[in-house]
Order: C-alpha cells, then structure tokens, then sequence
C-alpha cells in the first residue's frame, strides 16, 4: 500500500520549503521536493512530531545529532491521519527489531559476566578487546542507542552494558583488586612461606599481575628479588607457564647465583636457571652457531683483570712522571718521591680493596 502525503497547492507556493512530500516506505519513508529528496530508514528515526501551524500542518523527523527534516504546507487533517499510520508502522517494526537487539544484548552481557567472573588476573587488553566487540555490536543494532531504553524488554541489558564501557577500566582495575585480596586468602600459606620473610600487599599483587607488560619500581632491599622467586613459584603452581618458558636475567652474577639458589631452596625447581644478560647472549649465540664464542679470559679471571688494570695505572703514573721531569727537576724530584713511595709494588689499603672489590663485581 503505497501511503503518501502532500502539501497543498497553496501551502507549496507559501512554504518555500525544500521538501513537500512524504512518501511511507516498508522500513523508512522518503522526503522529497521538486528538486531535492532525503531517504530516512528507520533505524535512523528518533522521533516523529506532528505540529499544527496557523493554517497548515507540519511534520517533524528527528534523526541523530539534533539533525531535523520538515514537510511545511500540509493539510491538517490528512497530516493527522498520515502520522498515526506513520507512527503505527514505525513502532510495530521498532518492536519487531527489539527482539533482535534483545538477543545481541543479553548475549554481550553474558560475555561480559563470563569475563568478569574468571579466577584470574584480567588483563587490560583483553577488557579493550571485549569494549571493541561492545562498541561493534552496538552500531550493528536495528535500533538506534538512544532509543533502547524505551523498550522494557531492552532496558536492564542496554543499561548494563552500558555502565560496563563507562566503568570499565576503573571497575576493571577494582575487580582485580578484589580478586587479588580473595586470592592472599586463598593462597596464604603460600605467601607466608614462598620466601623467609611473608610477603606484603603489594608484593602479592605484583606476584599475580596477569598483565602483558609489568614494571616493578621499588628501592633497594625493598623485596624485588622475592617478587621474582614467588612470582616463578605462582607461575608454576597456577600452571601459567612452564619451567622452560621463563626466563629470569640479572645484571651481575652475584644476584644471578643468588636468585637460583633461593628458587631451588624455596621453590624446589632446578630447571629453571637465571642468567646475566652476557650469559644469555652468549647462551644464544651458542645455541644459534654451534660454536663456543671466544670470549676473554679477563671475563672470568679476577686476578688477570686486576693486572691487567694494574699494569696500565702504572704507565700512566710513569707517563705523568716523565711530563713532570721535563718541565723541572724540583717538580720531578717530588712527585718521583711520591710516586715511588704510593705506586711501588703492590697496592694496600683502601686502594687495593676498593680496586680488587670493583674488577670482581664487574660482569
């Protein structure tokens, strides 16, 4: 049935409006002028306002963004009667569309509990990935947004999903705080014993951040080790990983070898060794060539590096000496006296052990 009104003849010349026919659609309606026509379907239909005017009629279609289309110069009555058929149309498809957004909605919204109810950590890219399937789903609804709260069937689901892309990184970030106290509770034995000394709040969550990256800012003697070796533990236990796919590096060899001596005391785990960054480089080199890279014997000698040192400290101190003399015998006599009583030999004191301590601990 093909449904249509029009301005009148009068109301056409007087109006000197763009548009002066409406024209109802199956799914839309069709405004159009002698030279310019808007298709509106109707799932871009806010809202549809039939006004009277001093002598003519008006119809009103509100579409997003504030945005209106007029017909001006209609008759009253036949204005009246197309809108009721109008509106009538409209909200028997609106309802038959609610019933599609019905299903999208309760099922994101069971996508949503399902995630937040998970016994682990919930990492923020997971919650971004979730957000963009939301934000996907939502522009794919028959209905527009805003008008989702005007169906019952719609409300409760609509308003939830909602509220989750509101909230969502501060309710994610309190929903992994709650989980991560439930989880100390849970798990107290094995905080309390995973290293000499029970770890705090804060290490705990360090300990079970599930996040992609994690950054641990903490002073010296704070705990960062004992973060590490419970952490290796937590990993293991919760079957997050195996021993083969963690990888623990230190910058010198002394924390290296203490870090694998309390993972096999405190975690009884013997495969998993940590390394310094040159004994991983060298370890991957190794492993990629086949060969044994050549290394300096300095690398792993103490004393030969300590020599080493000693010898060239010694050149200079001969090299300022010689300058020294050739620009006057008093000035050489001095510092030769100097030279000989600080610089003969081996060093001691204070010199030799903060020396001797300096090449040791260099990797």
């Amino acid at each position: 049935m093909d449904v249509e009104l029009k301005a009148t003849s009068m109301g056409k010349r007087l109006a000197q409006h763009p548009y002066n026919r409406v024209r109802l659609l199956p799914a839309g309606v069709d405004v159009s002028g002698d030279k310019h026509e808007y298709l509106i379907p109707f799932n871009q239909l806010l809202n549809i306002t039939c006004k009277r005017g001093l002598v003519w009629g008006e119809l009103e279609f509100l579409l997003a963004d504030d945005k209106v289309v007029r017909l001006h110069g209609t008759e009253w009555q036949e204005t009246q009667r197309f809108h009721h058929y109008l509106m009538q149309s409209w909200q028997r498809w609106s309802l038959e569309m609610s019933d599609v957004c019905h299903e999208v909605l309760h099922a994101l919204r069971l996508d949503i509990e399902g995630f937040s109810e998970q016994d682990r950590w919930l990492k923020r890219s997971e919650s971004g990935d979730l957000k963009e399937k939301i934000f996907k789903q939502f522009d794919a609804l028959p209905l527009p947004l805003s008008r989702l709260n005007e169906f019952e069937n719609l409300r409760e689901d609509a308003a939830f999903c909602q509220h989750w892309l509101e909230q969502g990184e501060a309710a994610l970030a309190q929903r992994n705080r709650d989980w991560t106290a439930k989880i100390r509770d849970r798990y107290h034995d094995f905080f309390s014993t995973v290293e000499t000394s029970p770890l705090n709040p804060a290490q705990c969550e360090a300990v079970v951040n599930g996040e992609d990256a994690l950054l641990v800012l903490a002073g010296a003697g704070s705990g960062k080790t004992s973060v590490l070796v419970a952490r290796t533990g937590w990993l293991l236990q919760r079957k997050l990983a195996t021993p083969d796919q963690i990888l623990l590096l230190a910058f010198g060899r002394q924390a290296a070898e203490e870090m694998n001596e309390r993972i096999q005391s405190r975690l009884d785990v013997s495969d998993i060794q940590s390394r310094t960054f040159h004994a991983l480089a060298l370890h991957i080199i190794r492993e990629g060539s086949n060969k044994q890279p050549i290394v300096s014997k300095l690398e792993s000698d103490v004393d030969a590096r300590q020599k080493l040192l000693l010898t060239h400290w010694r050149q200079q101190c001969d090299e300022k000496k010689r300058t020294l003399m050739a620009g006057g015998n008093g000035c050489a006599m001095n510092w030769n006296g100097r030279c000989q009583k600080e610089h003969s030999g081996k060093m001691t004191g204070w010199q030799n052990g903060w020396l001797h301590d300096w090449i040791a601990g260099s990797d």
